[in-house]
């Protein structure tokens, strides 16, 4: 669901470069018809002058020949601008329609900042999907409504961590709680579920049946199932102090394994596969997949964002974050923009897929992080006890 400020913000742009179309062929139309006017009121002139000077008749005629056709060619010119005005018009509307169909991403006004600067971030990203996307990024600053509040009652947090999201579904890990919690993305109540089963839940990952939950404490991973959310499966001691988990489009969970330095690969049926990154990951945090690449949020001094291909492979580190990391998540946007929340800097911080910083959001202690089709970010919050979406 289009925000009412995207659908503000996309309306304003397309009234602005209308009126600069319309604008910039008035005043064309104008000075044509400035001129036009001149040649009239000359011409008037010159038919006096002929009038009472007859010796002056073939100069004059000859001047007077030249200005009819000046006044002709004006007039023709004017007819032209006012047909290039209207093609204009209706082909921006065509485009309009067209971009309205193709992208749900809202485009702001650039104009404020000048045509020059629209093109230099052009230039500089490549698209104008990328310079909206990063401007709707860069205009988030307080959240636009929170979920839950601090308890223990159905619908209360207490320390919320690892989110999910499931279509209008988001689930909470309700750490302080020791449950899982099920919200609408509107902030309604749903569903509670691990209650006596879960003991510290740091994490959630979900697929078409399963909802797979990362127990720090008990150093356990839990399957449950997305009908009626009963307990199907728990394996304990495979991992030490799991963090973050993914699910892969193969039915494989993927486990931030932060005691024993690696990823580890789970199939959905939670037997142990594999593992990934022992040599080069000192705490990995977290873990997400991204156009087939494995992304791990590690507790690096150098580079905290490392990307292994699926066998296993170190591809790329990068992103170092100022204060270090601590409980660091990260997902990623339809445009394969980073989305870090960085508790120990009390920020959330939004990176090109190059990680190049696009903008920073003050957040006191974010834990889990989410980003809908809409671009609107849900972070969990450890500190005010809530989920705040911006």
């Amino acid at each position: 669901m289009a925000t009412k400020y995207s659908e503000e913000i996309s309306t304003n742009h397309f009234e602005l470069t209308e009126q600069l179309i319309h604008s910039t062929f008035e005043k064309i139309i104008r000075i044509a018809t400035e001129r036009r006017d001149q040649l009239l009121v000359q011409l008037f002139d010159m038919k006096q002058d002929y009038l009472r000077k007859e010796n002056t008749r073939k100069k004059q005629f000859a001047e007077l020949e030249k200005m009819i056709r000046q006044l002709m060619e004006t007039s023709i010119q004017q007819n032209e601008v006012v047909k290039f005005q209207e093609d204009q018009i209706k082909n921006w509307k065509k485009e309009q329609k067209k971009y309205e169909i193709e992208t749900p991403i809202p485009i702001p006004s650039f104009y404020p900042e000048g045509l020059d600067s629209l093109l230099e971030q052009l230039e500089k990203l490549g698209s104008i999907q990328d310079i909206a996307v990063q401007q709707v990024y860069r205009n988030k600053t307080e959240p636009i409504r929170r979920i839950g509040k601090p308890g223990s009652e159905k619908g209360e947090l207490y320390y919320p961590n690892g989110l999910a999201l499931d279509g209008d579904k988001i689930y909470i890990a309700d750490v302080g709680n020791n449950r899982i919690q099920i919200f609408s993305t509107e902030g309604k109540f749903i569903h509670e579920f691990g209650k006596g089963e879960l003991e510290d839940p740091h994490s959630i990952a979900l697929n078409k049946e399963w909802v797979f939950i990362s127990d720090s404490t008990l150093s356990a991973i839990f399957k449950f199932s997305k009908t009626n959310y009963k307990l199907i499966k728990s394996v304990k001691r495979s991992v030490n102090v799991p963090f973050g988990l993914t699910t892969d489009t193969n039915g494989e969970v993927l486990v931030a394994d932060l005691g024993n330095n690696r990823i580890a690969v789970f199939s959905s049926d939670l037997e142990y596969i594999r593992e990934i990154g022992k040599d080069k990951l000192i705490e990995p945090h977290d873990v997400k997949i991204n156009n087939n690449n494995i992304f791990v949020a590690d507790n690096n001094k150098i580079n905290n964002i490392h990307i292994f291909s699926k066998s296993g492979d170190l591809l790329k580190s990068f992103i170092k974050l100022e204060n270090g990391i601590n409980f660091i998540f990260l997902c990623f946007d339809l445009c394969n923009n980073i989305i870090i929340s960085d508790n120990k800097g009390n920020s959330i911080n939004i990176f090109t897929e190059d990680g190049q910083l696009i903008h920073n959001i003050t957040c006191n202690k974010p834990s889990g992080i989410i980003v809908n089709n809409n671009f609107d970010i849900i972070c969990a919050s450890l500190s005010d006890k809530v989920i705040n979406i911006y």
